[in-house]
């Protein structure tokens, strides 16, 4: 296998999915300018980022079987052909209804890319070597996410609400552009989990105990971690000593998952029992998360962001560096990572109002240790999950011992 060439597509699909995630991280950093153009209550406004994770969960299988049938590169164009195409009309809508109308459209393409991503790098990369790239790719939304955010201000106050709408549709063409270019599959001999043959069932694919488990597992984990992310700032904004600054903080979390999922990728290409890692990684995840549930002073600020990048990218990395290995084939990759896109995105939709109800009814204290809950009983949960060596899925060159190491 050329790992050069692995890595070229590898990481124009991790642009392609960056590109995406500007597409739908692009509504929070603007949702006060979103209200007075449309005259909208917050509820209303708040389901033009929700309709992301509901259209998501419904995407996930359906991914898998586009995926199987058109392959990753006619799949991940018509990805960003959708992006593209609800980015247009939601530039031009005229009501909030279209608008809405046009994040579906848009939410198809993110659903399609949550599925074809991981796949690809599975496609190309053995099992020893997928912990940098999946980790690469495990914090694609979390840089996109504070790409919008910092651009936010200058964006809208040139162009309004529509700049938002601007980036993210040319970020897609220029995406789409080198996807057509640059991304194919393996030969069906060289691949390491070869998505696109007639040989998958969906069915059995998602008869993997194992990869439901592992669903839970990332449902309980983006319930905290969403659950934390969403209100981290209004509970600062409490705290005289930090108060209008934490905004800013929380942008400067995503900075430090991005450089900390680099440093962990590459530790996970030298580490045997990525489970037991990642068991931890969910513990400590949600250690950080209480002590930041009870910050009450700014003088910790910083290293709490280094250390909660690292944290927050922790299971990440292991998770869509783990998801091929919870199917017996690895032609069913590309079906696992659509069951654990259901387990993702219903904890992105479900974690923020649950913990906020937490908050609410019990206090912050209470809040944070309903998240540390919450990765406990994911830390729990992952060390049940059975994962197949690349020798017991007969992945081409599986005699290697190093993949041939089961977790």
């Amino acid at each position: 296998m050329n790992m050069k060439r692995a890595w070229t597509v590898a990481l124009v699909t991790i642009f392609a999915g960056v590109a995406l995630a500007l597409v739908q991280n692009k509504v929070a950093p603007c949702m006060v300018t979103l209200q007075n153009a449309f005259g909208i209550d917050m509820a209303s406004a708040g389901w033009l980022s929700s309709l992301f994770s509901l259209v998501g969960i419904i995407m996930a299988i359906p991914a898998s079987i586009i995926l199987n049938k058109l392959g990753p590169k006619k799949s991940g164009i018509l990805a960003l052909v959708c992006a593209i195409a609800g980015s247009l009309i939601g530039i031009f809508a005229g009501s909030v209804a279209l608008l809405m109308a046009s994040r579906v459209i848009e939410g198809i393409g993110v659903g399609l890319i949550s599925v074809i991503g991981p796949s690809i790098i599975a496609m190309w990369f053995p099992e020893a070597k997928r912990g940098l790239p999946m980790s690469i790719w495990a914090v694609y939304q979390m840089g996109a996410q504070a790409v919008m955010f910092f651009l936010a201000g200058v964006l809208t106050t040139a162009f309004g609400w529509q700049g938002m709408w601007w980036f993210g549709l040319a970020a897609c063409v220029v995406a789409l552009v080198f996807y057509v270019i640059c991304v194919k599959s393996p030969r069906p001999e060289d691949s390491y989990a070869d998505v696109e043959s007639p040989d998958v069932s969906i069915a059995e694919g998602m008869k993997s105990v194992p990869t439901w488990i592992m669903a839970l597992v990332t449902f309980l984990f983006c319930m905290g971690c969403f659950g934390f992310v969403n209100w981290i700032a209004t509970y600062w904004a409490t705290v005289p000593s930090i108060g209008e600054g934490a905004n800013m903080w929380v942008g400067y979390f995503s900075l430090a998952a991005v450089v900390a999922a680099i440093i962990m990728g590459t530790a996970l290409n030298h580490i045997k029992n990525r489970k037991a890692f990642g068991a931890v990684a969910l513990v400590l995840y949600g250690v950080v998360a209480l002590f930041g549930m009870t910050l009450d002073n700014p003088t910790p600020l910083v290293v709490f962001t280094i250390v909660y990048g690292f944290m927050d990218a922790g299971f990440p990395c292991v998770l869509w560096t783990m998801t091929a290995q919870t199917v017996r084939r690895p032609e069913l990759a590309g079906v696992a990572t659509g069951v654990v896109c259901i387990g993702f995105n219903a904890g992105i939709l479900v974690g923020p109002p649950l913990i906020g109800a937490v908050a609410e009814s019990m206090g912050w204290t209470a809040a944070g240790w309903a998240i540390a809950a919450c990765c406990l009983a994911a830390a729990v949960l992952l060390m049940f999950v059975r994962t197949y060596s690349a020798e017991e899925q007969g992945e081409p060159g599986a005699g290697a011992p190093a993949e041939a190491a089961t977790e």
